[in-house]
């Protein structure tokens, strides 16, 4: 089987992390695998590393200028006529529109969502109006895959699509075993680490985590450390918050360390270091973050947005309404007074991700979909 993943953007990120997993596990099992994505960023990279065809479409990115589309469209379609592919393989919202509408199933597709950009907490104009563009792409696809039961549910109350050609399977991590000698945390051993991990931008809402650790009584503030990973537009605001010098007006004088983009490993690394994970955003699909986080025994405090709840439940961590910075303040003073508390949603997050968000759970779906699709069509 030769398969086309078509996807926006290399740089790091979840729907990034997916391809990179599926393309790895293919090519294991004997499949020839391209990717196409705009060219310079983390994704190129893992797939030549990985032993797969990159082709870089440099038309892409987030944008709906007429011309780069015409040209994005028309870059995939040269691509196709020389990989020869048996099946495309479409990834995030701009790639998956611009896929099934140039191939329009002259090759079998399938489309993956990560999140539909009109899921609840979504802007007014994107619920409106990107559903009708995706029931139209979906009579270009033989499957669409939600990574979520409430993506699934979304996909059925838009009418999407008619459901048999709606499939859910759920993103899966790595199993991460337990360190037996507990990670060296960075700073002084009784400070309790915090982490986010995630595209500065919406969105997420990282400038909510500050605010509320800025809330935290002064002497459960000093013995916190927060961590923030990923880049984006929001970086430089969130340094003025971190390091403000007037605290009575701004969150300021937190122990902060904004670290920029990292890489898979020093992410995993991060996390083997980390008492607890916290992801506030205005929605989601079913971030990968969380569930890396989970697989390293890390409590998570999310907003309970898209199918974060699905992951994390009652039992893996705490869930807070979007935008609801008290709410994660108290979250986080619970967990702060109650480390055994915590120990305990970790143990349930790894727990989780090896019986139900398991990758090798998620890959081998994952593929046995393509090949059901494949033999339709014979």
């Amino acid at each position: 089987m030769r398969i086309l993943f078509f996807i926006t953007k290399s740089e790091a990120g979840g729907a990034q992390t997916h391809v990179a997993q599926l393309s790895r596990y293919l090519i294991e099992h004997g499949h020839q695998v391209g990717v196409m994505s705009a060219p310079g960023g983390w994704l190129e990279t893992e797939t030549q590393r990985l032993g797969a065809k990159f082709f870089p479409n440099k038309a892409m990115g987030n944008t709906a200028h007429p011309l780069r589309l015409c040209l994005a469209a028309h870059t995939l379609l040269k691509t196709a006529q020389h990989f020869h592919p048996d099946l495309l393989a479409c990834h995030s919202t701009i790639a998956g529109l611009i896929g099934r509408f140039t191939i329009r199933n002259r090759v079998p597709t399938v489309f993956t969502a990560h999140g539909w950009s009109f899921t609840q907490g979504a802007k007014l104009s994107r619920r409106l109006f990107l559903p009708v563009l995706e029931r139209w792409a979906a009579r270009n696809c033989q499957r669409i895959i939600c990574v979520s039961s409430n993506d699934l549910a979304l996909a059925k109350k838009y009418k999407i699509a008619p459901d048999e050609k709606l499939v859910m399977i759920h993103n899966g991590v790595e199993r991460v075993k337990p360190l037996d000698v507990p990670a060296q945390k960075p700073g002084p051993l009784e400070m309790t680490t915090i982490t986010f991990i995630g595209r500065l931008a919406a969105p997420k809402e990282p400038q909510l985590l500050l605010q509320a650790i800025a809330a935290l009584p002064d002497d459960m503030r000093k013995r916190v450390h927060l961590t923030i990973v990923g880049d984006g537009p929001q970086r430089k605001r969130l340094q003025k918050l971190a390091w403000a010098p007037n605290p009575s007006t701004d969150p300021g004088h937190l122990n902060a360390t904004l670290v920029g983009q990292q890489s898979r490993e020093q992410i995993a690394q991060r996390l083997s270091q980390t008492d607890i994970f916290v992801l506030p955003s205005r929605y989601e699909g079913l971030p990968y973050s969380i569930l890396e986080a989970m697989a390293a025994g890390v409590p998570v405090i999310a907003s309970d947005v898209g199918g974060v709840c699905e992951a994390v439940g009652d039992d893996a961590g705490i869930l807070i309404p979007p935008g609801d910075m008290q709410a994660l303040k108290d979250a986080l003073v619970r967990l702060l007074n109650n480390p055994l508390l915590g120990k305990k949603m970790g143990e349930a997050g790894r727990h989780k991700v090896e019986t139900i968000f398991s990758l090798d759970t998620m890959c081998h779906q994952t593929s046995q979909t393509y090949l059901d699709m494949l033999n339709r069509t014979c």
